[in-house]
């Protein structure tokens, strides 16, 4: 189980009494602590199995201007005065920084429901050797090598202020993802979904979806490089939708260095730059990937930063709200892109030429001001003809920007999926003109 909210206070009650022993200092100390398992497996076995559990006290001492962290895996007393006295040696050694902020004090947070499951938490090697297994059956039953990871852990998080803010939160977390490979090596699938309960990840049916991948993406017919309206699946959309939620930081776009910038100090909130269906929020009270409080452990609200297509807000720290005059948000959490109401089928049907793309992998900037980002097609690419998935065809590197992705976007699914056990929160989605720059020889 993880550390309890009680002992969490007394070690933190204990770091602050002894940054108190020293005048003038303030301090933010942070504990987290998880307990979980994970198995992987590859080549149609499995290959390990372990349990972990992980503890990590991180302090920062703060004198005026002049702040300095440490951190240390170990909660005996000594240990906990020695992480402190090294975080306040270094803080009185360190230069100022005159974006310090001091500690927050108490704080209120939205009530939300408990992100803990029980199942979740005590989940043993034995359940995630019978997801594994059923992978490997599978993959076996149709010749092909399969590769996988199952993990699963119970996580808290506390954080304590010299100026009396106390924050908590325990949450559970699982998720399972696999790869198949034909014999011939041409083909790949992959499968892969996480959520706050185990009961929730079907291994039997992602196993069955990657082998099918695979089978089917074998000896891939060779497309041309081109603009093509694609399907892309959760797996393809969440990695390049992260890049467009990091350009929401406030700053970034008064300064003039960001997508949502202007120009002459003026940013795009209140600009419609996408369809009535493009709605894009954080969620505190999503039980799987939401948090009432960011790191600082500021409160965090529900927030619309999309709102049927109009950009409706940026996200400021406390340092530049101060500076600007304007409200701080906190480090937003959770993010979900909400679904539409078509179904997988409907949107292919709707497609006369296009391609259905699995997912995307090794993501880079080309620019950062339109956000404009390269990546590699990967685990399954198949070309649409007249509404039907047709044939699979060779990987792509694309040039492309989550703007133009959501801003041709015109078509989502009703069921969405977590792309990671930290989000998020994604439908499958039709876009056009997405730019499948050249012909990448990886399976």
């Amino acid at each position: 189980m993880p550390l309890a909210e009680n002992k969490a206070k007394k070690v933190l009650d204990r770091v602050l009494a002894q940054v108190g022993k020293a005048k003038g200092a303030a301090a933010t100390a942070s504990l987290t602590h998880s307990r979980g398992g994970n198995t992987r497996f590859a080549v149609n076995e499995i290959t390990s199995s372990g349990d972990a559990e992980r503890v990590e006290l991180s302090v920062t001492v703060q004198f005026g201007l002049r702040s300095a962290d440490a951190s240390t895996n170990q909660l005996d007393d000594a240990s906990i005065d020695d992480v402190v006295a090294r975080a306040v040696r270094m803080a009185r050694l360190a230069p100022e920084d005159p974006e310090s902020m001091p500690p927050l004090g108490r704080q209120k947070y939205l009530a939300a429901p408990d992100a803990s499951d029980e199942a979740t938490a005590s989940f043993t090697a034995a359940g995630r050797a019978r997801g594994a297994g059923t992978a490997i059956q599978q993959a076996e039953a149709q010749k092909v090598a399969i590769a996988g990871f199952y993990e699963h852990a119970v996580a808290s998080q506390s954080l304590a202020t010299s100026a009396g803010l106390w924050a908590h939160r325990q949450r559970t977390t699982s998720s399972y993802s696999c790869t198949a490979r034909t014999a011939d090596g041409t083909g790949s699938g992959w499968a892969g979904a996480a959520s706050h309960r185990v009961a929730d990840i079907d291994a039997d049916t992602l196993a069955r979806i990657a082998v099918d991948k695979a089978v089917r993406s074998a000896k891939p017919r060779k497309l041309d490089p081109g603009k093509y309206t694609v399907i892309l699946e959760p797996a393809a959309v969440a990695p390049l939708l992260q890049w467009l939620t990091w350009a929401f930081a406030a700053r970034r776009a008064d300064e003039g260095r960001s997508f949502f910038a202007k120009g002459g100090g003026a940013t795009k909130v209140g600009d419609k730059l996408f369809p009535d269906a493009i709605t894009l929020r954080t969620d505190p009270g999503d039980l799987a990937i939401g948090s009432t409080f960011d790191g600082e452990g500021f409160p965090l609200a529900p927030t619309r930063w999309i709102d049927k297509g109009k950009v409706t807000g940026l996200y400021y720290t406390r340092y530049w709200a101060k500076k600007q005059g304007k409200t701080p948000t906190g480090g937003p959490r959770g993010w979900i892109l909400d679904p539409g109401s078509a179904t997988r089928e409907q949107l292919i049907k709707g497609v006369k030429r296009g391609v259905l793309i699995t997912r995307f992998w090794y993501l880079r900037y080309v620019d950062p001001q339109s956000i404009l980002v390269t990546g590699l097609t990967r685990d399954g690419v198949f070309l649409i003809e007249n509404g039907e998935v047709a044939a699979s065809v060779n990987n792509f590197r694309f040039n492309d920007s989550p703007v133009t992705m959501l801003s041709r976007c015109d078509g989502l699914t009703s069921a969405s999926v977590l792309a990671d056990a930290d989000g998020p929160r994604i439908p499958t989605l039709r876009t056009h003109e997405f730019n499948l720059a050249s012909i990448s020889e990886a399976v």
